[in-house]
C-alpha cells in the first residue's frame, strides 16, 4: 500500500485524460492502442472511487514514520 497526496492523484487523471485523449485516433485501428486506453480507463475508475483524507486523519503511526523521514 501507498499513499499519496490529493493533489498527486489529481495530476494522475490528468495525465490519464491526456494519454486517452492522445491515443485517441488511433485506438480504432490499433489495438495496443485501444487496451492502453481501456487499462487507462480503469486506472482511473479506481482512483475516483477513493476518498480523500486529510492528514490530522492518518493513525499515529504512520504519522510518526513520516515525522522520521
Amino acid at each position: 500500500m501507498i499513499l499519496i497526496s490529493n493533489q498527486q492523484r489529481d495530476d494522475i487523471l490528468r495525465y490519464i485524460d491526456l494519454l486517452c485523449e492522445a491515443y485517441k485516433s488511433k485506438k480504432e485501428s490499433d489495438t495496443r492502442s485501444y487496451n492502453v486506453c481501456r487499462r487507462a480507463g480503469i486506472l482511473r475508475k479506481q482512483l475516483m472511487k477513493k476518498t480523500s483524507f486529510s492528514a490530522s486523519e492518518l493513525p499515529e503511526q504512520l504519522k510518526k514514520s513520516r515525522i522520521s523521514k
